[in-house]
């Protein structure tokens, strides 16, 4: 039985309090190898970490920083009065 595919985090979901999501490495796993079926992966590699930071660019992160295999995204909120 398959689990659920991994989605990646949305920047849009934080908040002032809450600006950052941590990326476990089985979620940086699971979105890289749904992203490239035919390169899949078992560990977070540098071609992981590399492609994984692109993508969270992409989807509007303001920094991914790896620790380790888990990865700290920081979404650029802005607190408005």
């Amino acid at each position: 039985m398959a689990g659920r595919p991994f989605e990646f985090p949305d920047p849009s979901d934080c908040s002032p309090n809450s600006p950052t999501v941590i990326a476990k490495a089985n979620q940086v796993l699971g979105n890289y190898n749904r992203a490239n079926p035919t390169d899949k992966r078992q560990k977070v590699t540098d071609p992981v970490r590399n492609w994984f930071n692109d993508q969270a660019l992409k989807e509007g992160w303001k920094t991914a920083e790896f620790h380790g295999s888990d990865c700290l995204l920081t979404a650029d909120v802005v607190l408005r009065k």
